[in-house]
């Protein structure tokens, strides 16, 4: 395993670290990584049109806005029954209308299957990222021997939450007798709720299945995707070789 690294290709783990307004939380939640948004608006701008829209239509009603959003520039300013502020939002709405169309024009579309792949791409470099507070998992046998010499983040619970320490617990040079399932299934589903934030919050269920050393770990996870405007059910597996702690996941069928 390896400590995360700024580069293009590695893990993306400054996603959902810092508090932020609930409104925000919800967009972001609803986003690719920042990499994928890097080079892909339209994610984010359905979710802004849509929320601007929301809230015009619950202002001077759906049919002005779309026979205003259908005018010209002109037909807003004029409009004699809007004020400054509402005339300010319908264009930021019409800027966004024909950004949404030249994005979609150029074919630039984060689909359902490219999102799907972004978090499957995520989770793998999630789980091939040992984290700062990576507290060994024993046997009985070995820790009564152990020495505490681990970095104990309990007393900083929101540097535990930050990109401090991203990632999971350290599985290289193990043995699948060394885990117990539902303490490893219960941490790995704290991980995913701390940073992977485009799984539905509550509703991810993990299995760890154990296997000799050649097997690894396959962990499987059932998880709600976050899509808009339905919700989609996510499943992978992720399969750990415990002589170097590799990790690999695939996208398996529902």
């Amino acid at each position: 395993m390896s400590r995360p690294r700024p580069d293009a290709t590695g893990p993306r783990p400054d996603r959902g670290l810092t508090q932020a307004a609930p409104g925000a939380a919800k967009r972001e939640a609803l986003q690719p990584s920042l990499w994928d948004r890097l080079i892909d608006d339209l994610p984010s701008l359905e979710t802004e049109i849509g929320a601007m829209r929301d809230a015009a239509s619950a202002d001077i009603g759906a049919e002005k806005v779309d026979a205003l959003l259908n005018g010209s520039a002109r037909q807003i300013d004029a409009d004699p029954e809007l004020t400054q502020d509402q005339k300010k939002r319908l264009h930021q709405l019409a800027f966004h209308n024909r950004r949404r169309a030249e994005l979609q024009h150029l074919g630039i579309v984060v689909s359902s299957s490219v999102l799907r792949e972004a978090v499957r791409r995520d989770i793998e470099a999630l789980f091939n990222t040992e984290r700062y507070e990576s507290t060994p998992m024993m046997a009985d046998w070995e820790a009564e021997s152990f020495v505490d010499n681990v970095q104990d983040l309990t007393d900083f619970p929101e540097v535990r939450r930050s990109v401090v320490n991203y990632g999971v617990p350290s599985f290289s040079g193990r043995s699948s007798r060394d885990f117990d399932r539902e303490a490893l299934a219960k941490e790995i589903r704290a991980v995913l709720a701390t940073f992977e934030p485009r799984l539905k919050d509550g509703a991810t269920k993990v299995d760890v299945t154990l296997s000799d050393k050649s097997g690894g770990l396959k962990i499987e996870i059932d998880a709600v995707l976050v899509t808009n405007p339905t919700p989609e059910r996510l499943r992978l597996r992720t399969t750990i070789n415990l002589d170097n702690g590799k990790a690999q996941t695939e996208v398996r069928d529902i």
